[in-house]
């Protein structure tokens, strides 16, 4: 079976595999296949010095198979690495456009303010014999 080169970029933590000319990519049809255990072995040993220069973090060979549309990920877990989460946690991405990134929020502008809301008498509701309880309340009771 077939094997590339997978690691995550040290900058940012980005799945990436060996390219054909020993540049990293994040698409897995830009890796280099090896047919066989040693040149997949080589082809390790190349990436281990790349993770020693602090390129790259922890390669390993990962199984591939070729189809007409080109490398595929033998595993589910290389699959979900290859192609990103299977839930779609990022969905403003697509509302504003692929590399639209929200600024980060401040956090000293909230400074002196409580993370925790506390829950207004309205909005409690009953649950059998027990009344929810506000976030404050709850601290209060499981603190020591």
């Amino acid at each position: 079976m077939l094997k590339v080169v997978s690691a995550n970029r040290l900058a940012d933590g980005v799945v990436v595999y060996a390219g054909q000319d020993g540049a990293w990519s994040e698409r897995l049809n830009d890796a280099r296949a090896f047919a066989s255990q040693e040149e997949a072995e080589s082809g390790l040993a190349l990436a281990q010095a790349d993770a020693a220069r602090n390129l790259i973090v922890d390669p390993f060979l990962v199984e591939v198979t070729r189809n007409a549309s080109g490398l595929r990920p033998a595993s589910l877990r290389e699959a979900i690495r290859a192609h990103g989460p299977t839930i779609d946690f990022l969905a403003f991405r697509r509302a504003n456009g692929a590399g639209t990134i929200p600024a980060p929020k401040n956090p000293a502008s909230k400074a002196g303010q409580p993370v925790a809301r506390a829950a207004q008498p309205k909005s409690l509701r009953r649950f059998g014999s027990k009344q929810a309880q506000s976030a404050a309340d709850f601290a209060e009771r499981i603190a020591p």
